[in-house]
């Protein structure tokens, strides 16, 4: 089961939750607060690119967490 990221329209409060894929579209109660006004979000990750040296540089889409951008494309995080 993949785990989704929501954020609470209501209080803020973002949170993690697993979930079927079955149920994905449906919006949960806020681990926080409780509201049913809840929506999915981008999660944000973290990974590794390579330098072309063959060693690692720097971190990808750790700074990502909270972005509002519609697109990753020009992104200079």
């Amino acid at each position: 089961m993949p785990i989704y990221e929501y954020e609470c329209g209501s209080c803020g409060t973002v949170f993690d939750l697993m979930v079927s894929r079955a149920k994905a579209k449906q919006k949960p109660a806020c681990a926080s607060c409780g509201s049913k006004q809840t929506q999915r979000i981008m999660s944000g990750f973290f990974g590794r690119r390579a330098s072309g040296d063959g060693a690692e540089s720097s971190s990808i889409g750790s700074a990502c967490v909270g972005c509002t951008a519609s697109s990753c494309a020009g992104c200079t995080k």
